[in-house]
């Protein structure tokens, strides 16, 4: 706060001195909120970035150097949100597809499916997303009997909510070639019936056996992906993205439209780490930061596991309502280990997918082996860490190993996730505080598209851990929730500290990138049902509008 309070000293006397620099936009009017309290200030910016905070009895300089002047009546401005965990262009064309959130059997994926199919030019694939068998009656996954009786024409491709799995109708496993005598790949399974026929479901890796016949986005269509998801995480307030699993292609299309000013919002990339040619390109380049702060690559992403839903998240034990097994581990711990060496060697930050306890051990025993004393340069992730053991709570601090997890998936999941992990392991699930209070840093996000990215939904999972319909009335696991002010900061401070960012993003202070999220009221005080009801009015990044309510933008 000292620091702070200097600064605006040092602000108002150069104003009242009548020299005040260039300025392109002056906000004012608003409640700006910095360094965890909120006072009446404006703000103005120059080349993206913040250089005042101006009382307003000292602002009349300001304002007649303001090229543009925003009045926000009074609205609350908050340093711009980071969604710390999500797939931009996975959620571009999740907005393009079928959308099959919330569908409560499989008759309705099916006849959601084929009205999309009815609108397809012929011969085009029928892709789509956001099926959970763990909403319907029956629980099991499904076959492919339906729906390829329904869409016998053309291929379909359904993904899980989770993102790892799909469904495909036989039309789709003939253009992939898969029949019974096709064999698992290494980190995937494919669902068979009692006769070993296929029926339709693929796990984790295996999925990839049916998506390398989809036709290949062009560059068009991921620049038109990213631009879609761009518009809608505006609207959410979102200011930044943490890419998680950047493809070479998209890369590339990311790269162009830094060159030419076009990205919508900030990009942190975390490398996709299949192909090693990619990746020794990326790793021998070094970290980047592009000059505009819009792009940076300087992450890699492994998966070490699969996803709890499709019980392909690593547990140390059997499932509780399957004992035949204890998930699938997707990369093998030779593999986690070589590429997380190569990226510490190259000073890049290592973040890895683990849900399962046991894939969360596995991961830190990596870091503590691969990393060593380098553990607080680097800040290796774990991305999710759904699922803690005890002993394994204090390591996080000890590896200097970041927490990035999703407060939505808590609420999504609790319906089904105490009959996957038990009476005991379900106590070390969605275990926030703990982690926060050994010492760990947390930053926050949604997974997106497998849940809604919207931050609000995301604080009010962390705060409440109860659905926004108020159940159960206490909060599921209550003791591991946040505090609304930690919450904020998963979004801001503590997501700027998870990609580097600290000393330039995640605050409101004079030199720091003038990304802004603009509410019409304060949800950190009083009922936290704040979160729920809150609106965005304006989404800055880099000192222009990527969203303003109302306008269209």
């Amino acid at each position: 706060m000292l620091r702070v309070t200097l600064l605006l000293s040092l602000v108002a006397l150069g104003a009242a001195c009548g020299s005040a620099p260039r300025c392109d936009r002056l906000f004012v009017g608003g409640v700006v909120h910095v360094s965890g309290a909120e006072q009446p200030l404006e703000v103005g910016i120059t080349d993206g970035r913040i250089v005042a905070l101006v009382p307003p009895a000292d602002a009349a300089p300001w304002r007649r150097a303001a090229a543009e002047v925003v009045d926000l009546h009074g609205a609350h401005v908050f340093p711009g949100w980071t969604e710390s965990h999500g797939h931009l262009v996975a959620y571009g064309a999740a907005l393009e597809e079928v959308d099959l959130d919330g569908a409560t059997s499989l008759d309705e994926v099916v006849a959601r499916a084929r009205q999309a199919a009815a609108k397809l030019p012929p011969g085009a694939w029928v892709l789509g997303r956001g099926w959970d068998q763990n909403l319907w009656a029956d629980k099991s996954f499904p076959t492919n009997r339906s729906l390829s009786a329904a869409v016998p024409d053309r291929p379909v491709l359904l993904g899980r909510v989770d993102g790892h799995a799909v469904l495909a109708n036989a039309a789709a496993l003939a253009a992939a070639g898969v029949t019974r005598a096709t064999a698992e790949p290494p980190g995937g399974r494919i669902v068979r019936d009692a006769a070993g026929e296929p029926t339709g479901v693929f796990l984790d890796a295996a999925a990839e056996l049916v998506n390398r016949a989809v036709p290949a986005p062009t560059a068009a269509d991921i620049e038109r992906r990213v631009r879609l998801a761009g518009r809608h995480l505006a609207a959410f307030g979102i200011t930044q993205i943490d890419d998680a699993d950047t493809l070479p292609p998209e890369l590339a299309v990311l790269r162009a439209m830094q060159a030419a000013g076009t990205l919508p919002l900030r990009i942190y990339v975390m490398l996709n780490t299949n192909d090693d040619g990619f990746l020794d390109g990326e790793l021998a380049a070094g970290p980047r930061l592009s000059r505009d702060g819009m792009l940076a690559v300087r992450a890699v992403k492994l998966f070490a596991d699969g996803a709890l839903g499709s019980r392909g998240a690593l547990l140390s034990a059997p499932y509780s309502d399957d004992p035949s097994t204890r998930g699938i581990e997707v990369t093998s711990e030779a593999r986690i280990a070589d590429v997380v060496g190569r990226a510490v060697r190259a000073g890049f930050q290592p973040c890895i997918h683990a849900i399962g306890d046991g894939a969360v051990t596995r991961v830190l025993d990596i870091y503590e082996r691969e990393l060593g004393v380098r553990g607080d340069a680097l800040r290796p992730r774990i991305e999710h860490a759904q699922i803690v053991r005890p002993e394994d709570v204090p390591r996080f601090a000890e590896e200097g190993a970041i927490a990035s997890v999703q407060p939505i998936h808590c609420i999504a999941d609790m319906p089904w996730a105490p009959a996957r992990l038990g009476p005991t392991r379900i106590a070390w699930a969605y275990r926030w505080r703990s982690l926060l209070d050994a010492g760990a840093r947390l930053c926050l996000g949604s997974d997106v598209p497998v849940a809604s990215p919207d931050p609000r939904l995301g604080m009010w999972a962390a705060v409440t851990r109860r659905t926004p319909e108020g159940t159960p009335v206490g909060g599921w696991n209550p003791a591991e929730r946040l505090s609304a002010a930690e919450a904020m900061e998963g979004y801001t401070s503590m997501a700027a500290y998870a990609a580097f960012e600290e000393d330039w993003r995640g605050r409101i202070a004079p030199g720091f990138a003038a990304d802004l999220t603009v509410l019409d009221r304060d949800p950190t005080v009083g009922d936290p049902a704040a979160f729920l009801h809150v609106k965005v009015l304006r989404t800055v990044v880099a000192g222009r509008d990527s969203y303003v309510a109302g306008s269209g933008t």
